[in-house]
């Protein structure tokens, strides 16, 4: 429950940083990781340290990718990699999984609101489309591939619009802790 509390303290001070500044302090985040290595050191010695650390690592590399092709900022993947030290590689994972989800439908509500929604939706859908063209054989490949030129690199276009992640990674940590770090059974 310590854990829950001291996670949950940094990721509502990181959504007031991220929302006011778009920016999350490096010295929040980090106090965050060293808090939640204390933690795991003082809850089980050498081997909860070691939790804490792949908590931590796999909370910074499951952004790694995103953050890579500028998808989000770094202090959102080192938010999750604080969330994963305190709260360990299911704590992050899960906090991830329904962060990922508030953050799909935040974006949604922020297109719809902009008027861009259909247009993102249209993209995608060509996308994947022409995606199953290339995986499905004959005359039905070719005329979904038709939808998307066969050469022609794919590009989603960036929408011009962002949000601030932090909000998405913090909701979706309350929800992972409210379903006890599993999956919701509807």
């Amino acid at each position: 429950m310590l854990q829950i509390c001291i996670a949950s303290l940094i990721a509502f001070i990181a959504v007031w940083f991220d929302c006011r500044e778009r920016r999350i302090p490096n010295r929040l985040v980090f106090a965050g990781m060293i808090a939640g290595l204390i933690m795991g050191f003082a809850s089980g010695g050498i081997p909860g340290l070691g939790r804490s650390c792949l908590g931590m690592i796999v909370g910074v590399g499951i952004l790694f990718i995103p953050f890579s092709l500028g998808w989000i900022g770094a202090g959102d993947a080192k938010l999750l990699g604080a969330i994963g030290a305190i709260l360990g590689a299911k704590g992050a994972a899960f906090s991830m999984l329904y962060g990922a989800i508030a953050g799909g439908l935040i974006s949604a509500v922020v297109l719809a609101r902009h008027g861009r929604l259909r247009w993102f939706v249209m993209s995608c859908l060509t996308w994947v489309v022409g995606f199953f063209g290339h995986i499905i054989p004959g005359a039905i490949g070719r005329s979904l591939r038709s939808l998307r030129q066969v050469g022609r690199p794919v590009h989603l276009e960036n929408s011009g619009l962002a949000i601030p992640y932090s909000v998405a990674i913090t909701i979706g940590m309350v929800i992972a802790a409210l379903a006890d770090f599993s999956v919701i059974r509807l």
